[in-house]
């Protein structure tokens, strides 16, 4: 039987469009890893599409609080994760892509640690991000259990899976909710997928805040490609956008934070 974890009355935020059945089968394995792992959370699901795809039928979970947006245009994932903030009074936020698992143990104590300590202020619960694909994912769809995954890191690669990512700032990133406002939370201006989250943390670590990522993988359900070859070319006014962040003067960037943070107050 897997062990349980408490959140500790985290909030879970995470967006979705479900735009293939790869993307709606792997939201439903991780909802329901969630609930085989963890206890003393609230997943807040925001939806952005042309219609809502999310259906309770195939989950019936009294933790899960779903909110939808017409929204047919580029997937506004910065306005979902920062609604979600927005609606929630938790003081712990776990910003989670909706196709990663994290380790069970890390997650726990990455928002234990924000709770009581202050030697970091946004934990990345992961180093590496590993691929999961073909029978491997099926396995894990059918039963969402990480220990499925037990073993496997970048030096213990098994059929079926891959590197996808050496390191990535996404997938699951966890903050207290008063200092992912200060700092203005995720920049709206980005539309579509990709590069919001480096430059939310290039903008939180220059403006202070401690950003420290633990040593083990995150495992990536696939969808549409087992590899991210073509994306920056696609994603390149968002890349360009997290390079302004990166390199602008500090009180540039102090005064970005400053406008962007009026969306929570508003």
């Amino acid at each position: 039987m897997t062990e349980k974890f408490s959140l500790l009355n985290a909030d879970v935020i995470m967006s979705y469009r479900g735009n293939t059945p790869e993307r709606e089968d792997n939201l439903y394995a991780v909802l329901r890893h969630f609930d085989l792992t963890y206890t003393d959370y609230t997943i807040w699901l925001m939806e952005a599409d042309a219609a809502p795809k999310f259906d309770w039928r195939r989950l019936s979970d009294n933790k899960v609080r779903h909110v939808f947006f017409p929204n047919s245009g580029p997937f506004p994932k910065a306005m979902l994760y920062n609604m979600g903030a927005k609606l929630s009074q938790s003081q712990i936020l776990i910003f989670n892509d909706v196709d990663c698992i994290a380790e069970p143990k890390n997650v726990r104590d990455s928002v234990s640690e924000l709770i009581h300590f202050r030697q970091h202020d946004v934990l990345c619960p992961f180093w590496e991000m590993i691929n999961v694909e073909g029978a491997l994912k099926k396995r894990f769809l059918e039963d969402p259990r990480y220990e499925l995954f037990n073993g496997i890191h970048k030096n213990a690669l098994v059929p079926e899976t891959s590197i996808l990512y050496e390191r990535n700032a996404g997938g699951i990133f966890i903050f207290r909710r008063t200092d992912f406002i200060k700092v203005g939370g995720l920049n709206m201006q980005f539309k579509g997928w990709g590069g919001e989250d480096s430059e939310l943390l290039h903008r939180a670590t220059r403006l202070g805040l401690r950003w420290s990522s633990l040593g083990t993988p995150l495992f990536h359900l696939n969808h549409d490609s087992p590899n991210r070859d073509g994306w920056r070319e696609q994603a390149m006014p968002n890349v360009e956008l997290g390079n302004q962040s990166e390199h602008m003067p500090i009180e540039q960037l102090q005064a970005l934070a400053d406008e962007l943070r009026q969306f929570f107050v508003a």
